[in-house]
């Protein structure tokens, strides 16, 4: 059972002291990032998986990169094998384990066409009543999660956010908060008179293993959505191409259409009646590769056994490519509305180095998960926050190794949307 206390704190990275979390795929890129992450802000922190092998090699980078947790890491950390699909495993675990969990992020990726296989880690903890955080980035697979669990972690009154992360997740509250502050200023509008532009870009693969690539290649293989006047219309993904301006360390970089989460859950939990989602990469060819792909046959592209044998392949050509391109992570998003010429309001993210910037970004949703400020259910990052004070909260904490956080637009003050 969890240790999880309700209270109306501040949410903030004190909550995670001495919190005991469980990580599910701590041994990936993503799942690493949050690993260390959590130990830098005091957490115990136990590593999930199926290899054990793939864990030491991960602490031996970990005690390398952060000299500092050495000595946790390499005496404290735990490792338990677990199978992400079976709820009995997972249970087990829980049950097994030195440790009583207070929250577990599932971070074993990827989430893509996902929507019928069993999220065993979801329905343990909803079992077993404790707090879940995943960085599903996969639109099907997380409301397939929320139709099955839903009630029953409402009923038993256990937080649970889906699709956190830098985007979605951060990205997410960034809308909400320009999106409250957009009606707040204009009570003639509606949110389905509201425009919501999401803009992403990523160096090279932002130094990321073949789990983030394998997803990549997979979201290649569907249309990208775009939400039109409240009706969802589908574009060929990476084909056309235009400039946003990510502030003035990342500058103009060219951007198209993908299918990312952001625009199916803004339009469905914040009623927006128009959101499109462009993502963007350097070098300039790394562009052009990602459109070709995308014209391949979806069922070549969506084979997950065959993108994984291209991912490893691909990795090291990546890596070359990354040593040179960086690792810089930037988000945008722009509210505009066609019936308030005036509106245009704006924010801006951006993180010199992708991995860093997902584990503070998850971690920013773990600590909503443990204040007590989160109802129970299995909610988007935009339905589990509160608008206002508490997004800002999270995004101040999801901010805090970011090079940049911008706002414009009249009347909006930074403050506002970061928490700074």
């Amino acid at each position: 059972m969890s240790n999880l206390e309700v209270s109306d704190d501040t949410i903030s990275h004190s909550l995670l002291n001495s919190k005991n979390i469980l990580v599910v795929g701590g041994s990936g890129r993503v799942g690493g990032s949050v690993v260390t992450q959590l130990l830098l802000h005091g957490a115990i922190v136990t590593v999930g998986g199926t290899n054990m092998d793939s864990f030491e090699v991960s602490r031996a980078r970990w005690m390398k990169l952060f000299p500092d947790l050495s000595e946790r890491i390499q005496n404290q950390l735990e490792f338990v094998t677990l199978n992400r699909e079976d709820a009995a495993s997972i249970s087990n675990t829980m049950e097994c384990s030195s440790q009583n969990f207070d929250l577990v992020v599932h971070t074993a990726g990827p989430f893509q066409g996902k929507a019928k296989t069993p999220n065993g880690v979801l329905q343990a903890c909803v079992q077993n009543a404790i707090p879940y955080v995943d960085v599903c980035d996969d639109y099907c697979t997380a409301m397939a999660a929320k139709a099955k669990y839903a009630n029953e972690a409402m009923d038993k009154s256990i937080p649970c956010i889906v699709s956190t992360g830098c985007w979605p997740g951060v990205s997410s509250l960034m809308a909400k908060q320009l999106t409250n502050k957009a009606l707040e200023d204009h009570k003639e509008l509606t949110p389905q008179d509201l425009n919501v532009d999401f803009s992403f870009f990523t160096a090279g693969s932002g130094g990321a293993g073949s789990t983030l690539l394998v997803a990549t290649f997979l979201i290649l293989a569907e249309k990208a959505l775009t939400v039109v006047n409240g009706r969802r219309r589908e574009v060929q993904a990476m084909k056309q191409y235009s400039t946003v301006n990510f502030g003035s360390i990342v500058g103009d970089k060219e951007v198209a259409h993908l299918n990312l989460l952001e625009t199916a859950s803004v339009h469905d939990v914040l009623g927006i009646g128009n959101t499109k989602s462009l993502f963007g990469t350097a070098p300039g060819f790394w562009n052009t590769l990602l459109g070709v792909m995308a014209q391949l046959p979806p069922s070549l592209l969506a084979n997950e056994e065959l993108m994984e044998k291209l991912a490893i392949f691909s990795l090291p050509i990546v890596r070359v490519v990354d040593f040179f391109a960086g690792a810089t992570n930037a988000m945008r998003c722009d509210v505009t509305s066609g019936k308030a010429s005036g509106l245009n309001l704006s924010a801006l993210y951006a993180h010199e180095n992708l991995e860093p910037c997902v584990g503070e970004c998850v971690v920013a949703f773990c600590a909503a998960a443990l204040s007590g400020r989160v109802k129970g259910g299995v909610w988007f990052p935009e339905e589990a926050i509160n608008g206002g004070d508490d997004a800002a909260a999270v995004l101040k904490l999801a901010g805090i190794g970011a090079h940049t956080l911008g706002v414009s637009g009249e009347g909006l003050l930074k403050e506002e949307v970061w928490g700074i």
